[in-house]
């Protein structure tokens, strides 16, 4: 890149062969390019083969744990995260680009990107799914990777500029069921963070939380002009508070299950 600053990106994946090549290809002009991989079953490996040769086999513990692990082996600079169900528009491109063309590099520590989520057939912008920014590109030397389980996020000391371009996201391809099981296997996870940190089981928040939820998609954040699509985010994120509070209440009383394991990639 202009200025002598290198870009690393990563990318962690199970069983991706159908989405990695285009996530791939929309970041291989990167300098280091690292995908961390959980000894995929399907030709997800021999896809990333064909953008770069540092692939890293580890067994998954939790997107937390891996995203950590996968921004601790980039070299670069600055560090850029994708999902393999991601990737960056053009205008995204040329906004980095120009950036890093300015002197002494880009004039912050993080750049947010506006995502934009392909979900039943339609792209939604509302509901609270658009825009719906997610800090991707950051300085390493002012950056860590934190967050709560299952959702890791990039955390930066500094400035972060707010960006035009998207991050396209092609979530949930095999339709609302998809949703519903990973839905519930987030909310077994998040249940049990929950616990962990001291929270218990209210009543009251089992009755109120799901129906607000429900309110806040469809109304409050204009969920509703998405139409049928709309309206199944709002009954699952709805259905995602209610499962996470009966979890806690099998946590808190000795009935809880084994955890389930959540999807590895494509995580809301």
């Amino acid at each position: 890149m202009p200025g002598g600053q290198t870009i690393s990106a990563f990318v962690i994946t199970y069983n991706e062969e159908a989405a990695l090549g285009d996530c791939l290809e929309s970041i291989k002009w990167v300098d280091d390019l690292v995908v961390v991989d959980s000894y995929s079953e399907d030709a997800t490996v021999a896809v990333a083969r064909r953008y770069t040769d540092r692939i890293i086999f580890r067994e998954f513990q939790s997107y937390l744990d891996q995203t950590r692990f996968a921004f601790e082996q980039t070299t670069g600079d600055w560090v850029l995260w994708l999902d393999a169900d991601e990737r960056l528009t053009q205008r995204a491109c040329d906004e980095i680009a120009e950036a890093f063309r300015a002197p002494g590099g880009p004039a912050c520590d993080g750049m947010a990107f506006p995502r934009k989520t392909f979900f039943l057939d339609r792209w939604i912008t509302h509901g609270g799914w658009y825009p719906q920014r997610k800090v991707r590109l950051v300085r390493r030397a002012a950056a860590s990777m934190g967050g709560y389980a299952p959702h890791p996020k990039a955390c930066v000391e500094g400035e972060v500029r707010q960006m035009d371009g998207d991050i396209l996201h092609l979530s949930y391809p095999d339709g609302i069921l998809d949703m519903v099981r990973r839905s519930a296997g987030f909310a077994e996870q998040a249940a049990r963070v929950r616990y962990e940190s001291g929270v218990r089981f209210r009543l009251s928040s089992l009755l109120l939380k799901p129906p607000l939820e429900f309110v806040k998609k469809t109304v409050l954040k204009g969920g509703f002009l998405d139409g049928l699509p709309g309206l199944a985010i709002a009954v699952s994120s709805a259905y995602y508070r209610f499962v996470r509070e009966v979890k806690l209440w099998e946590l808190e009383h000795g009935r809880a299950p084994e955890p389930l394991e959540a999807p590895r990639m494509r995580r809301d």
